[in-house]
């Protein structure tokens, strides 16, 4: 079938959808969408020309149009709810991996007893927050090991975040997706000389609730002010070892209660840099923290994986509150974790 006909039984389409026949316009956009995703699939592995894969078809587009169409047919025949449901469907198709999570669930609410923060006006967006515990004076090396998105706080005792946004239908799939992206990602940090240690949700509300506004970095000589500048916050998105983008912040209030925000790295990068040229930067900015507790009892934790969890995790007595514990590893000191940062690093750091 020729774009003249596929034109003709799209329009065809979206006529029957807006009379109320949408099971045959259903019928007809599968018969259309369908070879073209398997000729997507069946591209990946074509040769490129000139940096761009030939035989790639931008199904994502084509479904997104096709739902901003279907909306513009339910809007004539003055349906009541489809046009904003499929008009935001085929938006959120067309922006898929464009637009931020962080955009999309602007606000993040805590969820009770869990490592997970949820959009308050995206409900199927969620975020969890991960500390990184560095066992190496080589800290930029080691974070260069990460793809995604990283936080940096600068002021009071500097510290190294990992995000990770994702969205689910349900709590339970959210921290799935979650734990397995932490999981991975633990495992090839170890390797370079960190540990990642999940926050409680409240304590990552804690991190992400100050109001904060931009930092100027400046044009090419973002070194200078990374190296010297009065920010509280630094957000980088990474890729195969480069900034992709990244963003300065400063504190201007305490936010609003119950609520947070993850700053963005906002600022893409015409000429993305080294990431261990923007940490060396960093690094004379302030001073990287040193190993702790936490570490040891990680490094453990991951050294005994394999083994039966009675004897990985030992009670080390009471905790400071009743959703705290404290535990210890084989040779590792006793450490303070919330109920919801155990499950989840018992999770992550287990190779079976």
């Amino acid at each position: 079938m020729g774009w003249l006909g596929k034109s003709a039984a799209f329009l065809i389409a979206v006529v029957l959808f807006g009379v109320g026949m949408w099971e045959i316009s259903l019928l007809i956009l599968a018969v259309l969408l369908v070879p073209a995703i398997f000729r997507t699939r069946r591209g990946k592995g074509a040769p490129r020309e000139n940096g761009r894969q030939r035989g790639k078809f931008p199904v994502r587009f084509v479904l997104g149009g096709s739902l901003l169409l279907l909306a513009l047919g339910a809007y004539l025949i003055h349906g009541s709810y489809s046009p904003f449901v499929l008009a935001s469907l085929g938006l959120l198709v067309v922006l898929w991996g464009r637009l931020p999570m962080s955009v999309l669930g602007s606000e993040l609410k805590p969820v009770d007893d869990s490592i997970l923060l949820r959009s308050s006006p995206f409900p199927v967006s969620w975020a969890a927050v991960a500390e990184v515990k560095p066992i190496t004076h080589d800290v930029g090396r080691a974070l260069a090991g990460l793809t995604g998105a990283v936080v940096v706080s600068a002021s009071d005792s500097p510290s190294i975040y990992f995000v990770v946004e994702r969205l689910a239908l349900n709590q339970r799939s959210a921290e799935d997706a979650v734990i397995a992206t932490l999981r991975e990602t633990a495992m090839s940090l170890a390797a370079l000389g960190a540990y990642l240690l999940p926050l409680d949700s409240k304590r990552a509300l804690s991190l992400l609730q100050p109001s904060l506004e931009a930092f100027a970095l400046g044009g090419a000589d973002w070194p200078t002010a990374l190296a010297s500048g009065a920010y509280d916050f630094l957000s980088i998105k990474q890729e195969k070892g480069f900034a992709r983008s990244l963003s300065a912040y400063k504190k201007v209030g305490q936010g609003r209660e119950g609520r947070g925000r993850i700053p963005s790295p906002s600022r893409e990068l015409v000429h993305p840099p080294f990431l261990m040229e923007v940490y060396k930067a960093v690094g004379n900015r302030l001073t990287w923290p040193n190993p702790d507790q936490y570490a040891a009892f990680l490094s453990s934790l991951l050294a005994t994986s394999g083994e039966p969890i009675g004897t990985r995790v030992l009670d080390a007595g009471d905790g400071s509150q009743s959703q705290m514990v404290v535990v210890k590893s084989q040779g590792s000191p006793s450490v303070e974790l919330s109920r919801a940062q155990l499950r989840a690093v018992v999770r992550m750091y287990d190779k079976g």
